[in-house]
């Protein structure tokens, strides 16, 4: 791989994340909202503009389920050649790519041709991520969910303006900020951020934590959100439903804006667990309301699909920063995971709403369908793949906090014990940290502080130290590593098995 890029590469992290301080103003601003927050927008304002030129329903729907898949394959091909795109080459390709991509689908824009028009803007978005990807990776938290938050208003914001004028009007504004993003992401790609080291594919791959609860996670909020088309098929005129759905996406980004002041673990939680409950809510009733009232369940919808959206981008970056994982990689095997659900409910659900037109139980039966489809991942998710008992525990008492503590500081025969279950049970370096902060008594909120992730972050990473040992809770853990079994040999010597002596100094 080639390594002489730059000194962006082999610098060391700073010691705070990127907006941690008022002097990371202007690169949160510039490089996140304006950079990255403008090409991942840009691309899904090219693919309504797309939409809107669109012959017929029957092409438009076309239109949207090729960019999907377009960009799912990008994706995962972009995963495949991810020591390629990291080294300073591939990083000169990916931004020659993401310009012209952007600016080939304007042109196909312009020249009447949205297909192509939205299958180069997947795969300009796709150049963006990974682009920006390790950029994203340094923000803060809160500087990483403004941007997230912004690209949302900014999408919902410009449908709202370009509903309201003529096409080459609506074609210039566009046109404008897909230049503006080129001309600032070749600035972005000369800056010397300082960035942790590369990581290839290979230690990705042995880093990633490989839970099915977030692919199905992933694949059914991709699913829901194919469900936005429905805005299209209800018979309002294009300019009504892209009014709707701007102003439902707009939204999303506030509430997510206006949430981050509350508590982030009940929020979370309740978004997390929910998706099922509201595709069913809203959905079912959708063909027995009167046409006034279906668009206005279809905004709903989309508003609460997007919610869930922003905060599962925002926990995709923390889990490559905090396992140490590639964004490049991550973001392809995930992102293609992602935008392979919206394929699929592009699909179900043009297919509904283009046979509702001459049967209006068509669309009933595409809503139950819908329904359960989202209702069965979301029983796998919450269900099948997590613990039934809470792994985050709050309130202990003191007799209980002095236990963990005590327990958590034996001596060498408890750090052998520690050692040979992060050997046995395959834990990645950040498990074996979390391991050790665990058994210390300490809470997710101290690792959540240590480590700048969110709860529902830390409290995924508990959940996957649990499942690896099959257990359920923090005094199961304690008897769980209580019960290894230490070799006669290495007990009687007093000393560590290999790799021990890092865990013990975590």
């Amino acid at each position: 791989m080639d390594t002489s890029y730059s000194c962006e590469d082999v610098c060391e992290a700073p010691a705070k994340p990127i907006g941690e301080n008022g002097g990371d103003f202007e690169a949160v601003l510039v490089d996140g909202c304006l950079g990255f927050g403008l090409g991942a927008g840009n691309a899904a304002l090219i693919l309504v503009a797309a939409l809107c030129a669109s012959p017929d329903l029957v092409h438009g729907s076309v239109v949207a389920v090729s960019m999907a898949l377009v960009a799912a394959v990008a994706l995962r091909v972009g995963q495949l050649a991810c020591d390629a795109l990291q080294s300073g080459a591939g990083r000169r390709a990916t931004l020659a790519v993401q310009a012209v991509a952007s600016l080939a689908a304007m042109g196909a824009l312009g020249f009447g041709l949205p297909l192509a028009a939205a299958s180069l803007a997947g795969v300009g978005v796709v150049a963006t991520a990974f682009l920006y990807g390790r950029f994203l990776e340094r923000l803060a938290r809160r500087a990483l969910m403004l941007v997230f938050d912004l690209a949302f208003m900014y999408v919902g914001v410009m449908l709202l303006v370009l509903s309201q004028v003529g096409f080459w009007y609506a074609y210039a504004m566009l046109f404008v900020a897909v230049a503006l993003c080129a001309a600032l992401s070749l600035l972005f790609s000369r800056k010397p951020y300082r960035y942790s080291d590369l990581v290839g594919a290979e230690d990705s791959k042995r880093r990633s934590i490989k839970v099915k609860g977030n692919n199905h996670t992933l694949l059914m909020l991709g699913f829901m959100l194919g469900g936005s088309l429905l805005a299209f098929f209800l018979g309002y005129p294009p300019d009504v439903a892209l009014v709707a759905l701007g102003a439902s996406v707009g939204l999303a980004g506030i509430f997510s804006l206006l949430l981050e002041q509350t508590d982030e673990r009940t929020y979370k939680e309740a978004l997390k667990k929910s998706p099922a409950f509201a595709a069913a809510l809203l959905l079912l009733p959708l063909p027995a309301v009167p046409s006034g009232v279906q668009l206005g369940l279809v905004c709903l919808y989309t508003c609460f699909v997007s919610l869930n959206v922003i905060v599962l981008l925002n926990a995709v970056v923390e889990t490559s920063r905090f396992d140490m994982i590639s964004p490049v990689w991550l973001f392809g095997q995930e992102g293609s995971v992602f935008f392979a659900g919206i394929f699929a409910g592009g699909v179900l659900f043009s297919a509904g709403g283009l046979a509702s037109d001459g049967s209006p139980s068509a669309l009933y039966a595409t809503c139950v369908a819908a329904a359960v489809v989202c209702a069965w991942m979301q029983i796998r998710v919450n269900y099948q793949i997590y613990p039934f008992e809470p792994v985050i525990e709050t309130g202990l008492d003191d007799e209980t906090r002095a236990h963990l503590e005590y327990e958590g500081q034996r001596k060498t025969l408890w750090q052998q014990k520690r050692a040979i279950a992060c050997e046995r049970y395959g834990l990645s370096p950040r498990e074996r940290e979390i391991l050790q902060i665990l058994l210390k008594g300490r809470d997710a909120k101290y690792i959540t502080d240590t480590f700048y992730i969110s709860q529902s972050t830390a409290k995924t990473h508990i959940y996957n130290i649990y499942r690896k040992f099959g257990i359920h809770s923090r005094q199961e853990l304690l008897d769980f590593i209580e019960d290894i079994e230490v070799p006669a040999d290495e007990e009687a010597a007093g000393g560590l098995p290999e790799d021990a002596s890092a865990s013990s100094a975590l």
